[in-house]
């Protein structure tokens, strides 16, 4: 599954509107960033192997309907 920047620009915009937070007043360190990178990966990678069951488990209902 790709990544669509937009999407993601998109969600992370609105959760910091969200708690207040102002994202053009943010200053992180390099560290910080590489560690947001892998936060951010991991969380990429739960939520396609999430859909990947989900999008397992409706072609499962299908046939069950089919048969």
């Amino acid at each position: 599954m790709q990544q669509n920047p937009k999407l993601t620009q998109m969600l992370v915009k609105r959760l910091l509107k969200k708690h207040g937070i102002d994202h053009s007043k943010i200053e992180l360190s390099d560290e910080e960033k590489d560690e947001l990178k892998e936060v951010v990966s991991s969380m990429q990678d739960s939520v396609e192997q999430f859909l990947a069951g989900e999008q397992f488990s409706d072609k499962e209902d299908e046939e069950e309907k089919e048969s």
